[in-house]
């Protein structure tokens, strides 16, 4: 892989990798561009050079194989064939965040249907396509129920970078919030503690211990969208959510959630035992909250994405 930065053996803080198109280079225009873009929200980048390699589903075997890591969030963003490798190397690699423009899903000779995407994929394409037509993103973005942006561009979408930057600035965000929420450790009393998915028999015998029979969800009404609040309104919101609990005949008992690097204070949250379904998402975006967080004994805890 090559780096926008110079080479270093440490793990970055958080990571955005390009996949670039079938007729273009690791640093064209538009990637060298976004880089900046990028560079600016604190992201090492990288852009690996595929040249070499024609067969796009060679080139997704190889994204996976180097595996990109980052401490916290990793976002992925293709252009064109670029973005078929991408959208198929993320069921593997599992970004927080995925940024696809002009993608060639469904396009002749690499037209697999990819796995489905992260909760922040962002598809935008040009309306003057004549390359990858926008049916293909419009299919994609309709059958995941995905924000998809039209502008009126060719394939490149190279006259357009001011709003692809912003577009992707604007994920580059999210995706260091959906790392945090994903990273955090959430602990009800004092000897259970879930992580994003990571399956733990022994917690889910103390939920069941608790009552715990179908699924559980935690849900916090503190710092809503992720911004600081003052501790009296983060302690209203609280009553506010136990009372709304009470009012639909749900069990919860206190919860929170902690940062493990101590950036961010913990956040005062309730476990929900046995809710109905879809009712913790609905608390959740009742009190403005970015994710809850969903699980079912078994398995490995869910981050439910709310924006």
């Amino acid at each position: 892989m090559h780096n926008a930065d110079d080479a270093s053996p440490t793990i970055p803080e958080h990571l955005l990798v390009f996949a670039h198109g079938k007729e273009s280079g690791p640093w064209g225009t538009k990637i060298r561009h976004l880089a900046e873009t990028a560079k600016a929200q604190g992201y090492a980048v990288l852009s690996p050079d595929y040249r070499q390699q024609p067969d796009p589903d060679l080139r997704v075997a190889q994204f996976i194989e180097q595996a990109p890591k980052a401490r916290r969030a990793v976002v992925l963003a293709g252009s064109s064939m670029g973005g078929y490798v991408s959208a198929m190397a993320a069921g593997a690699i599992q970004p927080d965040a995925l940024f696809l423009i002009a993608p060639a899903l469904y396009f002749p000779g690499y037209d697999r249907e990819p796995p489905v995407p992260p909760a922040l994929t962002r598809v935008v394409h040009g309306w003057s396509d004549e390359v990858v037509t926008p049916d293909k993103a419009i299919r994609f973005a309709a059958k995941h129920r995905l924000p998809l942006t039209m502008l009126d561009a060719g394939h490149t979408l190279n006259e357009r970078l001011p709003e692809l930057s912003a577009l992707l600035g604007d994920l580059l965000e999210r995706a260091k919030l959906h790392a945090a929420y994903r990273l955090a450790q959430y602990r009800i009393g004092d000897r259970i503690e879930r992580r994003i998915g990571m399956v733990d028999d022994a917690a889910d015998r103390e939920l069941a211990a608790l009552g715990v029979t179908r699924s559980w969800a935690i849900v916090s009404a503190c710092n809503p969208l992720g911004i600081a609040v003052d501790e009296a309104a983060n302690a209203a919101a609280c009553v506010a959510l136990r009372a709304a609990l009470g009012e639909r005949g749900i069990r919860h008992l206190p919860a929170a959630g902690h940062d493990p690097d101590g950036r961010w204070p913990a956040e005062a949250s309730e476990l929900l035992i046995d809710p109905p379904d879809g009712v913790a998402a609905e608390l959740g975006r009742q009190f403005g909250q970015n994710a809850v967080v969903a699980g079912v004994p078994g398995a490995a805890p869910t981050l439910v994405w709310l924006r």
